[in-house]
């Protein structure tokens, strides 16, 4: 009989560990899936924040070389801010298909393939 409960309080003791190690392994996996997301995330945001600064350097480039070409310095910022406001319609109508959908399907393809904790 004793050896029968022997038995029964070692395989709970191991019941036990298991359990201890299996919360332990999804916890480091949430832990090692978050920190992959924030890294995709910082990486984009930097990247985002460089073509941002190149653009409006660009644009302001622009603008003075086409107010040169109409006379006025002002036009040229007409022409860009127009070109640029008829961009963000266009953005704005097609934004599901080419942002929205792209960046779900970005992510998801993140912890696809950072599967090892």
């Amino acid at each position: 009989m004793e050896n029968s409960a022997s038995t029964i309080k070692n395989l709970v003791e191991r019941i036990e560990q298991y359990s201890k190690t299996s919360i332990d392994l999804y916890k480091y996996t949430a832990i090692y899936k978050t920190a992959a997301l924030f890294s995709f995330l910082a990486v984009k945001f930097i990247f985002t924040l460089i073509i941002f600064a190149v653009s409006l350097l660009f644009t302001i480039a622009l603008s003075l070389l086409i107010g040169d070409e109409l006379g006025k310095t002002a036009y040229g910022f007409l022409v860009m801010g127009l070109f640029y406001s008829l961009l963000g319609i266009i953005i704005f109508i097609f934004r599901k298909p080419w942002i929205q959908v792209k960046m779900s399907n970005s992510i998801i393809e993140s912890f696809e393939t950072n599967e090892k904790p």
